[in-house]
């Protein structure tokens, strides 16, 4: 308990005294970064509620943001006040613009995740590709056969060609689909929380197909 005690304390000191010095303001996750995170974003937000509430910080709402700076005393003149509250404002619309910046990456990204899930998976082409190729080897079975039994041995040959040619414009179709989904995969991949196998299991792709 009472290591507890000095834990907090110890980081409210290095919150006041670090706005105090800078004597410029701050969100939450300013001071956690230039604390070195020190202190996690839990921890600094209470602090910071506890020194507002102390009267030795003030925070202003812009938006969605809180923005906090040290409370000056009344030494300061009043152009300090003005350009302090002027630093705050800049800071707060810099910090919103981020914040947009991010959002609309995300619907992006969450756009692009539902064009994947209703277009085919690998795991479909993969099979479309089998059944493809197992009914060309009927076929060429069939063209083998009557080879043997027509004089028509020309024509035949022709139409096994004409076969094999549908197996190669099938197979580079499935190629061709195959590293589009690879790209659009590896693109989600860079704004996605979790890692690929868990991508793939939540899209529903077979990882043994990619």
């Amino acid at each position: 308990m009472l290591q507890l005690i000095k834990e907090i304390t110890m980081a409210v000191e290095a919150v006041y005294n670090y706005m105090k010095t800078q004597n410029r303001p701050y969100s939450v996750n300013d001071v956690v970064t230039n604390l070195h995170n020190e202190y996690n974003k839990t921890a600094i937000q209470k602090v910071m509620d506890k020194l507002v509430t102390e009267g030795k910080l003030f925070e202003k709402v812009y938006g969605k943001q809180k923005i906090y700076c040290v409370t000056q005393d009344s030494t300061y003149d009043t152009n300090e006040l003005i350009r302090i509250d002027k630093e705050l404002q800049s800071h707060a619309c810099e910090v919103e613009n981020k914040y947009q910046k991010i959002v609309k990456e995300m619907k992006e990204q969450e756009t692009l995740l539902a064009s994947l899930k209703s277009s085919l998976t690998l795991e479909d082409v993969q099979k479309e590709k089998i059944a493809l190729q197992q009914s060309v080897k009927q076929l060429t079975h069939k063209l083998d056969n009557l080879m043997e039994t027509t004089s028509a041995v020309e024509d035949l040959q022709q139409s096994k060609r004409k076969a094999q040619e549908s197996l190669d414009e099938y197979s580079h179709e499935y190629l061709k689909r195959k590293r589009i989904c690879v790209e659009i995969i590896d693109c989600i991949l860079e704004s996605y929380p979790g890692n690929k196998d868990e991508l793939y299991e939540e899209v529903g792709i077979d990882s043994t197909t990619v």
